[in-house]
Order: structure tokens, then sequence, then C-alpha cells
């Protein structure tokens, strides 16, 4: 999934061509880690809270959100929020594993069936149980509402169907083993059947919120300041501490803003703070700034196949020529890491171990190689490499620094380069519509997977039809389809291995970017909070609770 903010919400500011050349010439003194600084460790979950607290206030960094219903929830905001409401038949922990949630097993009895046993004892927030029709009905909405951002995740199936009291069965036409790990994402979401039934399109409004399982149930939103959430009591995960009773979700976009609401207490925590305030917040006795494992890279798309970036030692010489060790310590204040695959670590999933002995084999420490570079354009001929490169990012602090830091790299190897900056607001418009983007090149894209699972990640980014392939490339489309119907993990691992080396050799239609870490802030007043990028989907409200002081 993109973003289109960045995690430093602060002013779009002009940036020199002066100040891309410090940072090409600079890189970043931390040890590898990503994090805010060169000696801390990434943490998964903060202490543990001891206490219960009536209220907090949590900023919701990305602003308000255009709708509450999961199936219409795929960025920060919305899901941040709703994580915390819907819950899914499978659920992908802090850690990054997959295990039974609303469904407490399932099994392949043959490669074309899944079968799910649903958990007993799960009631909605108006105390009615979570049935086998609910979770059909559920799961066949993403097949039937046609503007579910999840749909394209059923496109394999043939039915589904209610088997038992407490069972529900999946058909597919052709055997999938990225499909079950999807319903940890909201492809497996469960809503109320008959909530949505009554309500129809008005679900996810401010006037109608949604119906479902999560440990905390939707209470008001105040359109433009804050949308309210009481805790469930009678929820099922009785693991989880689920401590803090009421929570105010804020929009705060402002940096300044929320950097004050966090330095004064008005705040009580958020995610992914402003950049420009991380030493300020970790020197701060307000609180305490957490940094932990993410799936989130930052990197270059391939747009255009049919200009410069179709040539492969041009994609190639770029790549080098980009000090990423640079970018991921001074425009992201120490928390880019260079990687080595178009997949990042954190996303390896079943693959970790192959991938990691792979990505370790082409390992580079992210600095510039201008003079290799320029000797791979030496082999280009002249005609391509004059043709102009354009690349388009939005009009933010920290995307403008990365898009001249590239056209530095681009100018010191002599190529052709454009830098275009455009309005924010307008920016995911390049990515999803081909009129907007036109002939354009190269664009920014922080993308995180649905889940830790290097399919759905090369599915996004690198097979026809994928949302984040904007150049249509196809050269992996056949091993995909392959890896995806293996069931042995062990082979389905050395296929993902053979696309990435395929994607990696050619550059191709992602450059391999940097890594970023994931950062909570929790004030003195609470604790608890997972610091690893789970709140997209995750219950992550659920472990807070007070911190004792």
């Amino acid at each position: 999934m993109y973003s289109p903010r960045p995690r430093g919400r602060t002013a779009a500011i002009a940036v020199t061509t002066a100040a891309a050349l410090a940072l090409a010439g600079c890189s970043s003194g931390t040890s590898g880690t990503g994090t805010t600084g060169s000696s801390d460790a990434l943490t998964t979950l903060t202490p543990a809270g001891s206490g219960s607290v009536d209220k907090i206030t949590w900023n919701v960094f990305q602003g308000e959100p255009q709708t509450v219903d999961p199936f219409h929830s795929a960025d920060y905001t919305p899901n941040m929020i709703n994580s915390n409401l819907c819950e899914t038949l499978l659920v992908q922990t802090p850690d990054f594993r997959i295990k039974p949630n609303l469904a407490t097993s399932f099994s392949n009895p043959d490669p074309t069936t899944w079968v799910y046993k649903l958990r007993s004892g799960v009631t909605f927030w108006d105390g009615s149980p979570m049935t086998a029709d609910d979770v059909v009905w559920s799961m066949q909405h993403h097949m039937t509402d046609e503007s579910s951002f999840y749909g394209y995740l059923y496109a394999n199936v043939a039915s589904i169907a209610k088997t038992g009291a407490d069972e529900v069965t999946v058909k597919l036409k052709t055997p999938d083993y990225l499909f079950n790990d999807e319903l940890a994402s909201y492809a497996g979401v469960v809503v109320q059947k008959k909530f949505y039934e009554r309500h129809g399109k008005k679900v996810g409004t401010p006037g109608v919120g949604v119906m479902c399982t999560g440990p905390y149930k939707y209470g008001k939103w105040t359109q433009g300041q804050s949308i309210s959430v009481s805790r469930h009591d009678g929820y099922w995960n009785k693991a989880l501490p689920l401590k803090v009773k009421n929570i105010d979700f804020t929009f705060l976009t402002d940096g300044s803003a929320i950097t004050s609401g966090l330095l004064s207490g008005q705040i009580d925590g958020t995610y992914q703070p402003p950049t420009a305030a991380l030493a300020q917040l970790k020197a701060s006795p307000a609180g305490k700034l957490y940094s932990g494992p993410a799936p989130l890279a930052v990197t270059l798309v391939i747009a255009n196949q049919k200009g410069p970036m179709g040539h492969a030692d041009v994609r190639r010489a770029l790549q080098m020529a980009i000090d990423w060790k640079g970018i991921g310590g001074q425009v992201y204040a120490g928390e880019g890491t260079p990687v080595s695959l178009q997949t990042v670590p954190a996303a390896y999933g079943f693959a970790k171990g192959d991938l990691t002995t792979y990505a370790d084999s082409v390992r580079t420490d992210g600095t510039a190689r201008i003079e290799e570079a320029r000797k791979l354009l030496d082999g280009v001929p002249a005609d391509v490499k004059s043709k102009q490169i354009s690349l388009v990012v939005p009009q933010q602090a920290e995307t403008q620094q990365l898009g001249v830091a590239v056209k530095d790299a681009a100018d010191k190897i002599g190529l052709n380069f454009k830098l275009d900056v455009v309005p924010a607001t307008g920016y995911s418009n390049y990515l999803y519509d081909p009129a907007t983007r036109g002939s354009t090149d190269l664009l920014y894209t922080q993308f995180w997977p649905n889940i830790p699972n290097p399919l759905d990640w090369l599915g996004l980014t690198a097979v026809t039809g994928g949302t984040f392939n904007q150049s249509g490339y196809r050269g992996i489309d056949a091993l995909y389809a392959k890896a995806v119907g293996t069931k042995d993990e062990s082979a389905r691992s050395k296929l993902v291995v053979q696309m990435e080396r395929k994607l990696h050799d050619e550059m191709n239609p992602m450059f391999s970017g940097i890594q970023l870490t994931n950062d909570v802030w929790l004030g003195n007043k609470v604790t608890g909070a997972p610091a690893a990028f789970s709140f997209v989907y995750y219950p992550w409200a659920a472990h807070l609770g007070g911190s004792g002081t």
C-alpha cells in the first residue's frame, strides 16, 4: 500500500542543489539498525502497562479518514483506527507472524479447498454472536462490492459456503497458497451481516459507523476533530490487557502542532511522529520514543519502460549512483537502512532463510558508486543517454530532499534528468491514473504490503496487474503463478528467490531503496503499544495500559 503523506508531516520546504550535494557527500554514521540513533535497538513491544486508564488521546498523523468501513480501508489513518474495531479470520502479530484469530484453525484438504473452523464465544458490540453466516457474507462482500480494496484477492475464489455451524469452506478455481495468509489483512475481515444490510452504503460514515467484534467499539465521530471509541467489555480475547477504557483519535497533521501536543501531554501517543522532531522527543522527559521493525520501503518505481529507463544499464547505473545510505541517514533522520532487494527484510515471511542468504550475497553499504555507474553507462548508446529522465515526487520536505538527491546522482553520471515536484494532495493520481502519469519515467513511493509475505509484495509491485507495477512489467509472471500454486514451502521459497534475483539483476520495475523503522511516542501516562509496524491490521490499542507514573 502507498501513503501519499510520508513520515515528515512538516510544511514543504525549498531544497537547494547545495543541500543535495551535502547529502550526497555525507552518508549517515548510523550502525545499520535504522533506528533513531546509532546505539538504539529496535523494539517489538513496549513495556507492558500496570494499571487502568480512563481515557487517552491518540493522534492519527495522516489526518481525518474518509470512512471507517474496513472494506474501504487501505491506508494509515483508517487502518490505525479500524484495526482496533474490526477483526480478521487470521491475524498478523507484531513479530510479523500469521496466526489463527476469529478462525481457530484452517485446513487445506485438497489443493483448491480451504476450511475454516470459527471461534465460539465471539460477540459483536451489540451482544449478538458472530456466526458462520456473518463470515460468509463478509467474505462474499469482497466479490460483490466492486469498490472493496481487497476484492482482487478473491479473483481466484469459486465459492464460499457455510459447511457447519462453526465452519466455512472456500473453494478456489486453481491452487493458491497466498490466499489463506491474505485473510490476516482486511481480505479476512468479519463484520455483522445484518448491520451492513440495514445501512448499506452509509456504513463507515460518521452517523453510522460499523459493527464488528474488536476490543474497541465505535462511539462518536466529530468531523474535523476526532473519532471516539470505547472498550468492548465483552471482548473474547482475554489474553490482551485492554486497560484503556476510552480513546479519542485526533487528526492533527501539522508537524509543529503534533510535536507541541506530544510534549505538553495533550496528546498521549502517536505512531510515526514528525521526523524533524525525533531528536527533541528523544531528549524530552514528557514520554519515550521507541523504534520498531517495519516492512516500509522508500524507493523509486519505474513508470515508463519506453524511455531511457527501459534500458537495463541505465536503471542499474542510476541505482548505483544514488546515495541510499545518505538518504536513510539524513533525509530520514537515521531511520532508513539500505536494502539489497526490492522486497524488504520485514516482509520476507516464509522465505526468510533463502531470501536473507541471497540478499547477503548482493549486499552493498548503500553509498554512491559513481565511477562504477559511469563505466556501466559507457556501453549505453548515446541517443539513449541523451534522452530526458523525469522523476515526480510530492511537495513535502523529505520527498523533495530525496528527489534532489536522486537528481544529483543522475547529474554526476551524465544522465539528462528532470525533477518535477507536484502538490502532495494530488500525487496519488500519478501512481493510479495513467493519463496523469503520462510519460513520466520514475515515481517516488513509500510502500508497505498487506501481509508479511513476499508473494503479496511481488504481486503488488512486479506482476501484471499489480497496483504498483505502473510500467506493466511482466518478467516474473510465470514464476509468480508457479509459486502461488506451490504447496511445498521450501520449493515456494526457492521460486521467490528466483524472482528476486531476476528483479535485482534487471533493477526492474522497482529500485532497491531503503527500509524504514516504525516509531511510536508514548507519553508518561501510558505504555504497552507495539513499536513494530502492526497498527494497520492488529488491535494494537488493546496492549495499552497505565505506566504507573
